[in-house]
């Protein structure tokens, strides 16, 4: 475990030689979250799918993987990690800042829930958040006993979309920000990550590079752990990873990378252990 640097602060981070394996699935995970025994969690990689034509783990149908293979693999790993694969809870991710409080299993396993976080309390549901150079960030709070899965891309992160999560989980579930432990999973990196002036926001700029007239490298993480660091969680409650997905596309899939519809999306999840009867 080592650090990673952000302005005078520093937050824990996992890296490549983290790599650990559960059923032939290669995965990351936070300690932070690790340490907590109700809850099992993951970053999953893009190895390892089940009869897909190059044999990779997409859980979205894009190109190279079907809709049934996708959902195989979606399958594959909620069993893996103990869950009941119709417990599986996904989300329509629309680059927005809307919360889902989830308090079932939907009907189907992928509906048209047109959220980008989610949160609950409900034993043996896994949340799963689906990304190819967007930020996963999974966050538990042990004293409540709740759990939440954000997809924080550079719109939900304008959006300010951890710190609506926060909120949300403050007023359904009574959580306090001092309480949570919170992992940022894979994405593009502050190396790779390229934008112009029409969706840069003035407020990164201390978290960003210019590299060319009108034009920026922003740094995902450093921008929602400022976020974070607004609504009363410390660094100290923070893990995150060195890993970015564009430079590490053997590992990961990339939008930015391999394009739209070349790319597949890998899963980071996080589910509250089934109870034991």
């Amino acid at each position: 475990m080592s650090e990673k640097r952000l302005g005078n602060k520093a937050i824990r981070v996992f890296d490549r030689s983290d790599l650990r394996m559960n059923d032939g699935l290669p995965f990351f995970e936070a300690s932070c979250l690790a340490d907590i025994p109700w809850i099992r969690h993951g970053f999953l990689t893009r190895r390892k799918g089940i009869d897909t034509p190059s044999g990779e783990l997409s859980v979205g149908s894009t190109h190279g993987t079907s809709w049934d293979e996708a959902l195989k693999n979606r399958r594959w790993i909620a069993t893996a990690f103990g869950f009941d694969p119709e417990r599986l809870v996904m989300l329509k991710q629309v680059h927005r800042d809307e919360v889902l409080v989830v308090r079932e299993p939907p009907r189907k396993p992928c509906g048209p829930l047109e959220y980008d976080a989610m949160i609950t309390d409900v034993p043996d549901l896994m949340l799963g958040i689906r990304t190819a150079d967007c930020l996963p960030i999974l966050m538990a709070d042990p004293r409540r006993k709740v759990i939440a899965a954000v997809h924080a891309g550079r719109a939900g992160t304008a959006l300010r979309i951890t710190a609506k999560t926060l909120k949300v989980m403050k007023e359904a579930f009574g959580c306090s920000p001092k309480d949570l432990l919170i992992a940022m999973g894979p994405s593009i990196g502050s190396c790779c990550y390229e934008i112009d002036e029409k969706v840069f926001q003035p407020e990164w700029a201390p978290f960003s590079i210019p590299c060319g007239e009108g034009r920026w490298r922003i740094d995902l993480v450093e921008i929602n752990v400022a976020h974070l660091e607004r609504e009363g969680v410390s660094a100290e409650q923070i893990e995150g990873t060195t890993l970015c997905t564009r430079c590490q596309s053997d590992l990961f899939f990339s939008y930015r990378k391999e394009g739209r519809r070349l790319t597949g999306t890998q899963l980071s999840f996080i589910g509250i252990i089934p109870e034991q009867p």
